[in-house]
């Protein structure tokens, strides 16, 4: 919100100068959290989902490590945000990348493409939140193959709500565009018992790590990672469903 006045901020709340109001801030996050692979309390939480029966799986997504670039659409025009900023190199480079992709695409119809991608995202009040991984701003582990997005998850913009992976699969069947890798699991044990056997073993590749995931999940969304990015594997982004 935008307010007539200066705004200065204090530990969980917004005050406005020279206004009767206190407004108190809560921020949520809209991406789904890391997996703490050191922490009990998050391996209790996915290990109850095998008290639950078959109510529930868990989603072990691949977590690609690049800068956050986030994607909507005003008025037909596509407005990108990163690193707090919708004017930088972060932003900037996130819309060529994305453009790009498009172009290799769909060729000689990438223009329609990239503005039925818009329309998509206005007609919907959705943004995009990528993972902006390049090869000139800066990379973590190893250098990636290529220069790439990551549509890591999709906003509804009126409920601050993350959706469901449906809607990343729509994305990646219509744009072609990149979704993290997905190993879903019926039993929590059956992705510790593999994420134990890799997590202290520094000479892993992704091709050993992603076969032995396979064999072990329920169902899989495939994802080129090696060739996107490398054989280094950062981790995994869990959540139950």
């Amino acid at each position: 919100h935008i307010f007539d006045g200066s705004i200065r901020m204090s530990a969980g709340d917004m005050a406005v100068e020279g206004a009767d109001m206190v407004l108190t801030a809560e921020p949520e996050a809209i991406f789904l959290p890391k997996f703490e692979n050191a922490g009990p309390a998050a391996r209790s939480l996915y290990q109850s989902l095998d008290e639950q029966g078959s109510a529930r799986v868990l989603v072990a997504s691949v977590k690609s490590s690049g800068s956050l670039w986030i994607a909507s659409c005003r008025n037909g025009v596509l407005v990108g945000t990163s690193k707090n900023s919708t004017d930088n190199p972060f932003s900037a480079a996130g819309h060529y990348t994305l453009i790009r992709h498009i172009q290799v695409r769909f060729g000689s119809r990438w223009r329609d493409a990239y503005t039925s991608l818009l329309r998509h995202m206005e007609d919907r009040d959705i943004s995009i939140g990528c993972e902006l991984v390049t090869r000139c701003l800066g990379d973590h582990a190893s250098v990636p193959m290529q220069d790439h997005l990551v549509v890591n998850a999709v906003l509804d913009r009126r409920t601050m709500e993350p959706l469901p992976p449906s809607a990343l699969l729509h994305l990646q069947k219509e744009y072609g565009l990149e979704i993290p890798g997905m190993f879903i699991f019926e039993r929590a044990g059956a992705f510790l018992e593999v994420f134990d056997r890799f997590r202290f073993d520094p000479s892993a590749t992704w091709d050993q790590v992603s076969a032995a995931m396979g064999r072990a999940a329920w169902r899989t969304v495939p994802m080129p990672y090696a060739e996107l990015h490398s054989q280094v594997l950062e981790g995994f982004v869990c959540y139950m469903m």
